[in-house]
């Protein structure tokens, strides 16, 4: 329930907007940007339309995401949700070799259940990243075209799930960064360059769709690289992460019950249904990594040309669901 005083922002920023943009908005999208911008009319509208002209730029409405529906392979692991297959990464023919390059330097990361308010769950088993790999081996502009298309695909695949569980509004995410095995060798300029690129993307373009970061079992190498991290962040972003310590599992077991959290973390889910349980770590030695074949283009988007084109006329591809709107 809005305050008044923010249901008359509300229609301050639509009233001004159709004096600008020829298009209707959803009011929980209005108070999304409204949100991020501490219900600042003037600032709220020129992120908006920033965001509408950058999408049309990059013709994100036409991103192709993989649904239990389109048969798309998944660019990251899922587990529990309507209209995704529990799945994990696997190469897939008309992958992009870029997309399997980056699988090989991420360490593993899964999207697994909901919280107790409905947000969608991302685990990331953030200290088995090769950051050296990602930042010799991978470009700004394929690092940002996967963050982009997993936001589409979180965006219009799994949140319309959680907000059929909330009965409301939902855009944002728990996040869970385990930082396990985290140690300084990690610490590699190019790769927190690419994560500076993305911050800025999701930031700007992506506001308030992270509801909490929890960054755990964090070593002293963690210190260091978020000293590095910090000033790319926003207030807004920085009072959402939260470092924990020892007892770490009490807190997240606060917003996330038990049967939704992997053991490693804490709860009592397992997902012995699926190879490498709930959140499979990426192979580390060579010899067991990915490969792209020669069918795996090399193009910087995160699917080859012919799905990307095809993606253009078919509503299918790019994420329509039964049932929702």
């Amino acid at each position: 329930m809005l305050l008044p005083e923010q249901q008359e922002k509300l229609s301050e920023l639509r009233a001004s907007l159709s004096q600008s943009i020829k298009r209707e908005f959803p009011e929980n999208q209005l108070i999304q940007f409204l949100e991020a911008n501490v219900w600042n009319v003037n600032d709220a509208k020129q992120q908006l339309i920033d965001t509408v002209e950058w999408r049309e730029k990059v013709d994100a409405d036409h991103l192709p995401v993989a649904t239990k529906y389109n048969g798309l392979p998944s660019l990251v692991a899922c587990r529990g949700y309507k209209y995704v297959q529990d799945v994990n990464f696997v190469v897939h023919p008309i992958m992009s070799e870029s997309v399997i390059r980056i699988a090989n330097c991420v360490g593993g990361d899964c999207f697994h259940k909901f919280d107790k308010e409905g947000h969608p769950i991302l685990i990331d088993r953030t200290g088995y990243h090769n950051a050296k790999d990602m930042g010799n081996n991978v470009s700004t502009l394929e690092i940002t075209n996967f963050q982009i298309a997993t936001n589409e695909f979180l965006n219009r695949v799994i949140m319309p799930e959680g907000c059929e569980l909330a009965g409301k509004s939902i855009h944002s995410e728990t996040a869970i960064f385990d930082c396990t095995n985290m140690s300084l060798w990690q610490f590699h300029m190019n790769a927190l360059y690419h994560l500076k690129a993305i911050a800025e993307i999701v930031q700007h373009y992506y506001p308030e769709t992270l509801h909490r970061l929890f960054i755990v079992n964090a070593p002293s190498a963690f210190v260091v690289m978020f000293k590095v991290i910090k000033p790319w962040l926003n207030p807004r972003t920085l009072d959402k992460i939260h470092v924990l310590g020892k007892g770490y599992e009490s807190v997240l077991l606060k917003y996330i019950d038990a049967e939704n959290l992997p053991t490693f973390l804490g709860g009592t889910c397992t997902c012995s249904h699926m190879p490498g349980g709930c959140v499979p770590l990426i192979a580390q030695k060579s010899k067991d990594r990915f490969v792209a074949t020669e069918q795996n283009e090399r193009v910087p988007t995160v699917y080859n040309s012919t799905t990307m084109k095809a993606a253009l006329n078919d509503t299918l591809l790019c994420g329509a669901l039964p049932n929702t709107p």
